[in-house]
């Protein structure tokens, strides 16, 4: 009897594990890369444009002064973090719509929610910039290692290997997302809170109907970002497994 070769199996270990890892950081980058799309200020722009100010119509702001607020938000959140630059905007459209705020002398203790972002608002819009900030190098990391393995497995002739990570990392996310998304379609402010849960202290991303925050972002808007989310995550993954389904084939 001759003994199998040593090198040959632990070659074929190492190519096993590399395929699950870079299946996982796939998986990631494909949600990541649906989350990148929504925080881009054009998605913003677009839900906003659509859906700010619908849940609030007795709002002091036009809509369009409403969908300026709301991409000055998202670039202190999400971006450049510069509460000057939102506190000009918001000091604009009031001045533009004559509010209480518009007139130090006319401020009305109690209902700045509903003219500004308050400092509880600003607080979880804080909480929100710190958990994006935090998981960006998380991200990137992740997407430069999937991309590199996927390159390696391929490079060293192991399509089989590269197209079951494609296919692996494509289906999970589907089957995650497909799950997902059912439950948010059954109740979608019950996931919203607990996806929220998960990232914020209770009690610091509550805000009433009335207040700007949430005419700004009002539940539809959350909707079509995780519409969005979706949409873009989807397709890559499927793309993944159409792609990773031919690599195999072709072994």
């Amino acid at each position: 009897m001759t003994s199998k070769n040593p090198i040959g199996k632990h070659r074929s270990i190492a190519s096993s594990i590399t395929t699950i890892v870079a299946a996982i950081a796939l998986a990631i980058t494909f949600v990541a890369a649906g989350f990148a799309a929504c925080c881009l200020p054009q998605t913003t722009q677009a839900l906003a444009g659509a859906f700010s100010g619908m849940d609030n119509p007795g709002t002091a702001f036009t809509h369009d002064q409403l969908v300026r607020a709301a991409v000055a938000t998202r670039d202190f959140t999400v971006d450049s973090h510069d509460q000057a630059a939102l506190a000009d905007v918001l000091k604009a459209i009031n001045q533009e719509a004559d509010t209480p705020l518009a007139n130090k002398e006319k401020r009305m203790s109690g209902l700045e929610e509903n003219y500004t972002l308050d400092e509880s608002s600003i607080s979880h819009l804080d909480d929100v910039y710190l958990v994006v900030e935090q998981a960006r190098p998380w991200l990137v990391g992740t997407c430069v290692l999937a991309v590199a393995l996927t390159l390696a497995l391929l490079l060293s002739g192991k399509r089989c290997n590269a197209g079951e990570a494609l296919l692996m990392g494509g289906t999970t996310v589907l089957i995650v997302f497909f799950m997902l998304g059912i439950v948010a379609a059954v109740n979608f402010d019950g996931f919203f809170a607990v996806f929220h849960s998960l990232f914020f202290a209770d009690g610091t991303w509550t805000f009433s109907y009335e207040s700007l925050l949430i005419t700004m972002y009002p539940t539809a808007f959350w909707m079509g970002m995780g519409a969005v989310w979706l949409a873009v995550t989807g397709l890559l993954s499927i793309l993944a497994i159409v792609v990773g389904s031919i690599l195999r084939r072709q072994v």
